[in-house]
């Protein structure tokens, strides 16, 4: 089995790409690709190792909350303070690009 004809038996295998749609990508884009594979297994795998730790908690309190095995970060003030922070930083380029005094340009013609 050729060099290229391994690669093309893990894109199947891993990415579940046709053939035609792997001669089509670049070397980088399979590279990129496998890469991006690869962290979405981990990603599940962390998971999974999470749900199981939340499993043997759950099993080990007498009555566990929700709130006890998982607190969802509050994303409201975040939304809420980065949208402040983006009218401020706007505000200040504005300002800053008043400074200008913008012209136009005209191509010599000789």
């Amino acid at each position: 089995m050729t060099y290229v004809e391994r690669q093309l038996v893990t894109c199947w295998r891993y990415l579940r790409l046709e053939p035609s749609i792997f001669y089509a990508l670049t070397p980088r884009e399979f590279v990129l690709l496998m890469d991006a594979e690869l962290e979405s297994i981990h990603d599940a795998m962390e998971r999974e190792a999470q749900i199981a730790l939340m499993h043997e908690q759950a099993s080990r309190s007498k009555r566990p909350k929700v709130a006890d095995l998982y607190k969802r970060p509050s994303s409201a003030k975040k939304e809420e303070h980065s949208i402040q922070e983006s009218v401020k930083k706007a505000e200040k380029a504005k300002h800053w690009l008043q400074q200008f005094t913008f012209r136009e340009r005209r191509e010599r013609v000789e």
